[in-house]
């Protein structure tokens, strides 16, 4: 798709979607945060590719992104320094570097596949998943400390209260949550692994309904936060749920006084008086 022809299209979802939107001034309307997960079992180039686009989708809307890196991408990124440079301006765009990680106990049973890092004891992880281990905790932090800014945000997949031992004390603030009723939250103080931390949650855009999503948004009072949650391969698969909702709130609010990353938006929540 051409600049000009991807620049009409913006303009063209944003004129469709404020037809039928309700008037809002930007503070009666909920803040907004959108997370991106990087899979541990496909960072790989094509994948990297549908994030590049996603970036500058989220760009030429003014939408600011926590982008959660699991090892695996950090690994990726870590052997490219075209890649690490890429986010070095990412952050300075306004997006936020954050952490993923797929606990071990929590993935059990589930479709999702354990990353490989844990502070579990080796001895206690099951026979047939040994030769997944690659490492503690600790190692899991080293890759992601060495991307481009700060970790200060992430989510780190805890369901099953074994996997509290995995949570890293330098990561301050939480998400979580896929259900549309996990949309709105209000920052709750919790302690993870012995660790102190602020906590919101998320809606995964892939499983809720676009329009149930933009009514919920609407509904939500201005005290409240309101997370959405995508991955990169959902982005790949269906982009237009994504450049829906970037339209959405672009048309909303203009300015972008009602968006920031996790981080951005949960540091001013601890400092409001």
């Amino acid at each position: 798709m051409t600049n000009a022809r991807r620049m009409w299209t913006a303009l063209g979802l944003c004129a469709a979607l404020t037809m039928g939107l309700t008037a809002h001034a930007a503070e009666d309307l909920p803040t907004s945060v959108f997370v991106v997960h990087c899979e541990p079992t496909n960072a790989n180039p094509a994948m990297w590719a549908s994030l590049v686009d996603l970036v500058a989708l989220a760009d030429r809307y003014e939408i600011p992104l926590s982008i959660d890196f699991t090892a695996q991408w950090a690994e990726m990124i870590l052997a490219d320094a075209a890649k690490v440079s890429a986010l070095a301006l990412w952050i300075e765009a306004g997006h936020e570097i954050a952490c993923h990680h797929h606990a071990y106990w929590s993935t059990l049973g589930r479709a999702a596949q354990w990353d490989g890092y844990t502070n579990t004891a080796t001895d206690e992880i099951l026979p047939q998943d040994q030769s997944k281990y690659r490492g503690t905790m600790d190692d899991y932090l080293a890759l992601l400390e060495a991307l481009p800014g700060e970790r200060r945000s992430g989510c780190l997949g805890g369901t099953d209260e074994r996997d509290g031992v995995d949570w890293p004390c330098s990561i301050v603030y939480a998400t979580s949550g896929h259900a549309l009723d996990d949309a709105v939250s209000t920052p709750t103080a919790c302690t993870l692994g012995g660790c102190d931390v602020l906590e919101i949650g998320h809606v995964l855009i892939a499983g809720a309904g676009r329009g149930a999503l933009r009514a919920l948004y609407e509904a939500t009072a201005p005290d409240a936060i309101f997370g959405v949650v995508g991955h990169v391969y959902n982005y790949a698969e269906l982009p237009v749920a994504f450049e829906e909702w970037f339209a959405f709130l672009a048309a909303l609010d203009a300015e972008g006084a009602r968006r920031g990353t996790v981080s951005g938006v949960l540091d001013g929540w601890a400092t409001a008086p």
